[in-house]
């Protein structure tokens, strides 16, 4: 087993894990819509934070090319950034409840706070894994993005502007769409 294998295993796992929550969340939520208030702003998240998982799986594979060694606080960046994911996406979706209505506009702004912490924190932690992971400068292309949209993303946990929260959720929507389209990561088998 390479040391790229065994540690997307545990990577793989928890983003595995994100994607079954945020899946199983719309599934369940589609099952009571009736009882389910739709909020527009809330479901755009739930297609980034989708898209920000599978990325970040993607991106994965360019640990096979760059890294021959690990170090355990390279892993621990890893990790701790893989499961801010997580925890940011189990945040998303409200549990589907027996009885009641749903109001996934309500649902969104009474959990802003952690959300966009954890967003942030998942940013930041970005430019962590990015330049102990990949050698990226601490001031490149890979880093300077998320640092900035991670300061965007603590300015959405402090504030209660709807406005700005709209701006923001379509700012990284579209930012996530530019990231797969610019992206230009081939895997293929080498024997």
């Amino acid at each position: 087993m390479s040391p790229f294998e065994f540690i997307t295993i545990f990577s793989s796992l928890i983003l595995g894990l994100a994607l079954t929550h945020i899946f199983r969340a719309v599934s369940d939520l589609y099952e009571i819509r009736e009882r389910v208030k739709m909020y527009w702003l809330n479901s755009l998240w739930v297609v980034t934070v989708i898209m920000w998982s599978i990325f970040t799986w993607w991106g994965l594979w360019e640990l096979s090319l760059e890294m021959q060694s690990w170090h355990y606080a390279q892993y621990w960046f890893l990790v701790m950034n893989l499961s801010s994911i997580y925890f940011f996406t189990t945040l998303v979706l409200p549990k589907a409840i027996d009885k009641g209505i749903i109001d996934l506009e309500a649902h969104y702004y009474s959990v802003h706070k952690a959300f966009f912490s954890i967003v942030a924190f998942s940013l930041f932690s970005t430019v962590a894994v990015n330049y102990s992971l990949f050698g990226k400068p601490m001031i490149s292309d890979m880093t300077i993005m998320p640092f900035i949209v991670g300061c965007a993303a603590v300015a959405a946990a402090f504030t209660e502007s709807r406005s700005y929260h709209k701006v923001i959720g379509v700012f990284m929507f579209l930012m996530f769409i530019a990231f797969q389209l610019l992206d230009n990561t081939v895997i293929q088998y080498t024997p």
